[in-house]
């Protein structure tokens, strides 16, 4: 059987693809990913791989939607308070993982130049987009002031949750996670 249909890589092939793909970017990082060496070290064509994945960039951004990007489903808890909380609840779950903290780590930016900052803007903006229902619905039940960008509250309420998961190591509780959702419910509520 081909790992190449005509619709793009059988099932069984995309999971190895991104298994490997995972477990790269978790050693390498976003910056040093390479096709070539993932090929190389986990016995995978990579003229198999280059069809489906033209680049490293479509490859990762891949990857991590259909991992992480997965995982960050907008709550619809019927109150943004309560959504708040529970995409906090939902990203300190994810980080303090195993494979989320290192998935994490791998997008520190290492050299503000190269191409993997545009990777990274580009799963933000993604992840951002599928979360920003949760601030449209609270607009829609007067629960957001006027003037509130979706990306910026959700980069005020993930933000301290990836300081102590990355830097500090500090404990991402459940009482941390429900007092940043309220800082960030307090700044941005009508």
């Amino acid at each position: 059987m081909s790992t190449i249909d005509k619709a793009g890589p059988t099932p069984e092939f995309r999971d190895r693809v991104h298994a490997a793909a995972r477990e790269e970017l978790t050693q390498w990082g976003i910056d040093r990913f390479s096709i070539v060496a993932l090929a190389d070290r986990n016995g995978l064509p990579v003229h198999d791989i280059l069809q489906f994945w033209a680049d490293e960039a479509t490859l990762i951004i891949d990857v991590l939607l259909d991992g992480a990007g997965r995982q960050a489903v907008a709550p619809d808890t019927g109150s943004l308070r309560e959504d708040l909380y529970a995409l906090a609840a939902g990203m300190a779950a994810y980080v303090s993982s195993d494979q989320g903290h290192q998935i994490q780590g791998s997008h520190l930016i290492g050299e503000p130049f190269l191409d993997g900052i545009e990777i990274r803007r580009t799963l933000w903006r993604v992840r951002a987009q599928r979360l920003s229902v949760v601030f449209s619905r609270a607009r829609e039940r007067g629960e957001l002031r006027a003037g509130v960008d979706a990306a910026v509250a959700l980069e005020m309420l993930l933000a301290p949750i990836n300081m102590r998961a990355l830097f500090t190591g500090e404990a991402i509780d459940d009482p941390y996670c429900r007092q940043v959702a309220d800082l960030v419910w307090q700044a941005i509520r009508a």
